[in-house]
């Protein structure tokens, strides 16, 4: 049996970053690699997130396991020591994945949750406004240079990254809202929403630091919904991770109904 860098990395992880291994035969047997992001936005304790992708026979687990936490362990290092939260995707119904995994230190606190706010209207509803001052309104996408900034702003605070010809496409969908709210020049968050007349989907939502506690999430939200409400929309769907607590307050102050645990995170805090 035998462990290499590839000369490609494994999934969307870089070459350094990634493990291949072969047995006797010359057979893979192993692969796994790490990807890792700095959310001091998002997550301030636990800036350095580092996700592990690691599929593998069982007789190659150990191997694999070592090599990925040892580069995880070289990441930090090279990023300020910055306190680091590593973790992998487990299927809910993956007993093996999970087992192995709890076996090595890991816990099971995180996960991917699925919330769902049914879309009528309700007079006796009060309706979030955003802070004196501010205005929330259409985000301008009209240029390609608007679109890739508006893009870096809930890159910035968290979000996933996506190309502007992933925003293209959403623009097509037959429900589409994107809203800023704007304390005159200054940005204070955003949200992106896409889908369907039976359901649309908060894709992208990100309040900046400095706006967060003032009703500015929960003000895009709502203006979102009036828009969706006109459009008939029926359903509007949040999937967000359990760690990040900031984000349930709001789904809960907004109305959205826990519906499941699609997917759980299991971590370790380096």
């Amino acid at each position: 049996m035998r462990i290499y860098q590839p000369v490609r990395g494994v999934g969307a992880a870089l070459r350094e970053n990634s493990f291949m291994i072969i047995d006797d035969a010359g057979v893979e047997i192993g692969q796994g690699g790490l990807e890792f992001r700095i959310l001091k936005k998002m997550y301030e304790e636990r800036p350095l997130n580092i996700e592990m992708t690691m599929n593998a026979h069982p007789a190659a687990n150990d191997t694999l396991y070592g090599a990925l936490i040892a580069r995880a362990e070289r990441i930090k290092a090279e990023n300020e020591d910055l306190p680091a939260r590593l973790y992998t995707r487990c299927a809910i119904n993956d007993g093996a994945r999970y087992n192995y995994f709890i076996n090595m230190g890991f816990d099971d606190r995180d996960g991917v949750e699925l919330f769902v706010r049914r879309l009528e209207e309700n007079t006796s509803v009060r309706r979030n406004y955003p802070p004196i001052g501010t205005k929330c309104e259409d985000a301008d996408l009209h240029t390609r240079a608007r679109r890739e900034e508006f893009l870096q702003r809930l890159k910035s605070l968290g979000d996933e990254p996506h190309a502007e010809e992933w925003l293209v496409d959403q623009m097509r969908s037959p429900v589409f809202a994107a809203k800023v709210v704007m304390y005159g020049a200054e940005f204070a968050g955003a949200i992106l929403i896409s889908g369907s007349q039976n359901e649309a989907v908060v894709h992208m939502i990100g309040v900046e630091p400095k706006w967060r506690g003032k009703g500015v999430g929960a003000a895009m939200i709502d203006e979102s919904v009036q828009q969706l409400l006109e459009q008939k929309v029926a359903y509007l769907i949040v999937r967000t991770q359990r760690r990040n607590q900031r984000m349930l307050r709001l789904l809960k102050r907004c109305l959205f109904e826990w519906v499941r645990t699609e997917e759980l995170l299991l971590g370790r805090d380096m």
